[in-house]
């Protein structure tokens, strides 16, 4: 056929052979995209679904930690509020309890006990068996303790000075 045409007809035919071959890659190309794009659509919709639940527990983690931390200090200020609202403090008691040692006792131990009836031990050292008699002595016409309580033993002196004094009392 192309011995029969003239030159201008088959130059007009070529070109048009070259458009349609044009065509057709830009439509084999379209349709390649449409389905690329259609393969890799589910798994790019899976990753976003993973990623909101993802970012939903992260969310609810967090709202659940500040819930926790909320939950606890309620809790801390409803011990700390009732140690607030005690009638006595304690390190009144314990200065008062101090506050009348006689010169030559030394405490070395300090327990205290909270609660309705309260309990303060003192463990020291005395250098007098006499010193621990006025200790107590002391302690008793205070007025602040419903009871002081001394080992017979750290009367009378047989413990080499050592000594412990119970206070009990509402503090």
């Amino acid at each position: 056929m192309s011995n029969v045409l003239p030159t201008e007809h088959k130059k007009k035919e070529t070109g048009r052979l070259w458009t349609r071959f044009l065509l057709a890659g830009a439509v084999m190309l379209a349709g390649g995209a449409v389905v690329a794009t259609l393969a890799i659509l589910p798994a790019f919709i899976s990753v976003r679904i993973a990623r909101a639940g993802i970012e939903t527990s992260e969310a609810a983690r967090l709202a659940s930690g500040d819930q926790s931390a909320a939950a606890r200090a309620q809790v801390l200020l409803g011990i700390l509020g009732s140690i607030a609202a005690a009638t006595s403090s304690p390190s009144g008691v314990l200065a008062g309890a101090l506050s009348l040692k006689p010169a030559n006792i030394s405490v070395n131990t300090i327990i205290y006990t909270g609660g309705g009836q309260g309990k303060i031990v003192l463990s020291g050292v005395a250098g007098r068996r006499e010193a621990v008699s006025e200790y107590r002595d002391a302690l008793s016409g205070s007025g602040r303790f419903v009871d002081v309580a001394v080992p017979v033993a750290a009367l009378v002196g047989t413990q080499e000075g050592k000594f412990t004094i119970t206070l009990s009392g509402s503090f």
